[in-house]
């Protein structure tokens, strides 16, 4: 069989991936309750980006702690905050055009929620999930 024609193969319709993504969603006579994600050792460069928060704000706030003499901050991002944290760091690495290097690190945090039955409150279920995160290192070059 030359490649051309394998390609031209159908794909069998029975089969089905090995894993599919699942949703979490709850019954709707339960009650969601997610967990606040666990924080690190928290440093005081450290800064937490978020969805909600403004995006030119959180890089003043970067830009003074960099102008103000700080050798290095930490962005950190969680889930969905994850590009934005990504686009700040290398809006810094713009700005400073050399002085200035990245160390970017990604993992994976594991959430416990909570699924509370709203007909009997002593009926609790636990649901794992997972969510992407990333710590980014803005550190000062030694020249």
């Amino acid at each position: 069989m030359d490649e051309d024609s394998s390609k031209s193969l159908p794909k069998p319709s029975h089969i089905k991936p090995y894993y599919k993504r699942q949703r979490y969603k709850s019954d709707s006579d339960q009650i969601v309750k997610r967990r606040n994600p666990p924080k690190d050792n928290r440093g005081p460069n450290d800064i937490y980006i978020t969805n909600n928060s403004d995006f030119k704000g959180q890089l003043a706030r970067c830009i003074k702690a960099l102008d103000k003499g700080e050798s290095e901050i930490v962005l950190c991002g969680l889930g969905a905050a994850v590009p934005i944290a990504i686009n700040l760091a290398l809006q810094l690495e713009d700005k400073y055009s050399g002085s200035y290097s990245l160390d970017v690190h990604t993992n994976t945090i594991h959430f416990v929620d909570e699924l509370e039955s709203a007909s009997n409150a002593h009926e609790t279920r636990i649901q794992n999930r997972c969510n992407s995160a990333v710590k980014i290192r803005v550190y000062k070059i030694n020249e």
